[in-house]
């Protein structure tokens, strides 16, 4: 069994709480963010709701992406195991963040999807696995920073005009679902 840290506990009840109140004052719960097509994550509003409408990123679907890059992100802040071709199991690293869906990112996927008890546990990072994720994060904040509250390390990523940026080196890059290096 996974058990979330208190801090992503609260995270978590805080979002529920928000979107409980939302729904009170405006009679309806908040949408998800609307996706602009599979071209970039994005989002709109509070962060805690943004990725439940993303496209699919699999190794044979956007697997060479910055939108990988993204969820690699995620996978390395939770702490995901992959499996090697022997059964040994090895910590997702920052270095494994590549932009690459290749085995490695597949079988960590599968960990994580496990480790939340989603429904589906194929390796695939679709909907439902985005929007599990994405109630660990929080913001925007006035710089654009959206924070990713993982298990073993807390991730940044930059909302600029409703589109996800990821950190490659010193540069923050699009997440589109396209490659763009």
């Amino acid at each position: 069994m996974h058990h979330k840290p208190k801090a992503r506990t609260r995270l978590l009840l805080a979002a529920v709480a928000v979107t409980a109140s939302a729904g009170l004052a405006l009679g309806a719960a908040a949408p998800l963010a609307t996706a602009s097509g599979p071209h970039v994550v994005d989002g709109t509003g509070s962060a805690y709701n943004d990725w439940g409408d993303e496209g699919t990123l699999s190794v044979s679907s956007h697997s060479r992406s910055n939108a990988t890059r993204l969820w690699q992100s995620v996978l390395y802040a939770d702490g995901a195991k992959w499996k090697d071709a022997n059964g040994g199991l090895h910590t997702f690293t920052a270095s494994d963040i590549d932009g690459i869906f290749g085995p490695k990112t597949r079988s960590a996927t599968k960990y994580w999807q496990a480790q939340e008890e989603l429904e589906y546990i194929d390796g695939i990072a679709g909907q439902e696995t985005f929007g599990q994720a994405d109630g660990f994060l929080d913001g925007p904040y006035n710089n654009g920073d959206v924070l990713y509250s993982g298990v073993a390390h807390e991730v940044t990523f930059k909302r600029i005009d409703g589109k996800y940026h990821v950190r490659i080196g010193s540069k923050w890059k699009l997440a589109a679902y396209d490659w763009r290096g």
